[in-house]
């Protein structure tokens, strides 16, 4: 049995919710509310984290309605159908509590998001010989600390 204070990887989470709600994993980028690559990556561990606030509070109401489904409280669509509406439970003050509060922190995360920090690292040592600064725009936003991002912001007048 598993202590309480041991996380399951992800990979184990987004299974279980998956078998019991009858979802595959385009299904469950979907409903959560993030992209098929992502979902991958954190299934493969490649990330280890949702920065979307939002879509990590449906994963954890998610994993709760999977488990009304294997105890047989609810029905997979039951369940489904509540996931779909259950951002809107929510409360505000979590979600503007957990949003990012500067412009670099957004383009930040959607980087991040989007994909993981050795990619944006190839991909700006490709392009640095044609454009430095698409590189360095690649490199501070997808692999760089949130200070660096935000210096990079100020230095170009957007914040």
């Amino acid at each position: 049995m598993q202590h309480r204070s041991q996380r399951a990887p992800l990979s184990d989470v987004f299974k279980r919710c998956g078998q019991a709600l009858g979802l595959n994993q385009s299904e469950l980028s979907r409903l959560l509310g993030i992209s098929a690559p992502m979902l991958s990556q954190l299934i493969n561990a490649r990330r280890i984290k949702i920065a979307n606030p939002v879509a990590a509070a449906r994963l954890t109401r998610m994993v709760s309605l999977a488990d009304e489904v294997r105890t047989g409280l609810l029905t997979a669509a039951d369940a489904i159908g509540r996931e779909a509406d259950g951002v809107s439970e929510i409360p505000v003050a979590t979600l503007i509590r957990s949003l990012p509060r500067t412009t670099a922190s957004q383009v930040q995360g959607l980087f991040r998001a989007t994909a993981a920090a050795p990619d944006y690292l190839r991909a700006a040592e490709l392009i640095r010989p044609v454009s430095p600064e698409i590189s360095e725009l690649l490199q501070v936003f997808g692999a760089e600390r949130l200070d660096r991002a935000e210096a990079f912001v100020r230095a170009r007048g957007l914040a």
